[in-house]
């Protein structure tokens, strides 16, 4: 089934105190980066997941393409969930596709993420699509396709991930959409 796919990155990672980059492997090319199909379970190119399953095989695609690009593995964080799941309830109350829903600023979400800290580290990449272009595997591509969203998934500054899933929308125009965000940040603990 054809779909409509969209995708915007936000390629700054705001801190307090970021010094460290992308992986040199970022330069390298996307398809290899790309975990293969079965990889991730049978999700992973499947449209209207529950929320659940939708984190696990994105997460799986995204710690596929850090290890083989010699980084560790994010870990699963429920308050960067959160920050995900109410920025893309901001892009769908405001109708808009962007970082900063109704005009608030983009670090709004991650309040409680970062209460408190020193110094942290943030980004983000969001995406919508309708139809296949809606699943994780295809979301995927498409960050990894663009060199602004590869660094944020491929930025050694981040150590967590949250993850937000939004399915059988009706979007800009389109039905059906999946709105995806993937909250990348670290922090002293």
């Amino acid at each position: 089934m054809a779909g409509r796919r969209l995708i915007l990155p936000l390629a700054l990672a705001l801190t307090a105190a970021l010094s460290a980059g992308a992986s040199p492997a970022s330069a390298g090319g996307a398809a290899s980066l790309l975990a293969p199909a079965g990889m991730c379970g049978p999700a992973a190119d499947r449209t209207n997941l529950d929320v659940a399953t939708a984190r696990k095989a994105m997460l799986c695609l995204t710690n596929y393409a850090r290890v083989h690009s010699g980084l560790k593995r994010l870990v699963g964080n429920a308050k960067l969930n959160q920050a995900g799941e109410a920025k893309l309830d901001a892009d769908l109350t405001c109708g808009e596709f962007t970082h900063t829903p109704c005009g608030k600023p983009f670090d709004v979400v991650f309040a409680s993420y970062v209460a408190g800290a020193g110094s942290y580290a943030l980004g983000e990449n969001i995406a919508w699509g309708t139809g296949t272009f809606g699943t994780p595997r295809q979301t995927m591509t498409a960050w990894l396709h663009s060199s602004e969203h590869r660094q944020n998934i491929l930025s050694s500054a981040f150590h967590e991930l949250g993850i937000g899933y939004v399915t059988g929308q009706t979007f800009q125009g389109a039905s059906g959409a999946t709105l995806w965000s993937q909250e990348f940040a670290s922090r002293p603990h």
